[in-house]
């Protein structure tokens, strides 16, 4: 475990909500959009995977996965289905505060995040992708205005795309409503490499 984890309250919070629930290991459906608009070679990381059916879905495709959260109960679930799955081999789980991580000079096929929210991460998620790669992110949404306070880990609808750098192209941008739950969902494209 990296230091500094152990009691980090968002591992804390998020052992204790997965260890009171099965794994579905269901891929969210932006990893089968993802897919479905073509990805570059190359690999593959996953933000805030939890109990990832994302990363077991393009792992069995054939992508080298990165798979980082802060939870270490998650990851050692999802390790364990890897290898029930014969996909061992294709997920690397890393344990991490998603927040601070430095993705180094690695360039990725498909950045993806699922139910999380920070601004510095998804800078650094964008930086991240390969030319002519994919981002994919789903937060949750902010009420709409005067319904409610402001909360940091939420964000304004279409805030996402106003966010990404010149060298995206949106390719789907919703506004995702399930029983009372709303959360803003975005699939981008970065500009091929240029040549000189």
């Amino acid at each position: 475990m990296p230091p500094g984890l152990h009691a980090h309250p968002d591992r804390l919070r998020w052992n204790e909500r997965y260890a009171d629930t099965p794994p579905t290991f269901e891929p969210h459906p932006l990893a089968r959009a993802a897919m479905a608009a073509g990805l570059p070679d190359g690999p593959v990381l996953e933000l805030a995977c939890g109990r990832s059916g994302s990363a077991l879905l393009l792992a069995a495709a054939g992508r080298r996965v990165i798979a980082v959260d802060v939870s270490d109960l998650a990851l050692t679930q999802l390790a364990a289905e890897a290898r029930r799955r014969g996909l061992a081999d294709r997920i690397e789980c890393m344990e991490a505060d998603i927040s601070s991580r430095d993705h180094g000079r690695e360039r990725y096929a498909l950045v993806l995040a699922t139910h999380y929210w920070d601004p510095a991460a998804f800078a650094a998620a964008c930086r991240a992708v390969m030319p002519a790669g994919l981002l994919g992110w789903e937060a949750l949404a902010a009420a709409p205005m005067g319904e409610g306070p402001a909360q940091p880990w939420r964000v304004a609808h279409r805030e996402l795309s106003a966010r990404l750098p010149g060298r995206f192209t949106v390719l789907d941008e919703q506004l995702v409503v399930s029983g009372g739950k709303r959360s803003t969902r975005l699939l981008a494209r970065a500009a091929p490499e240029t040549r000189a």
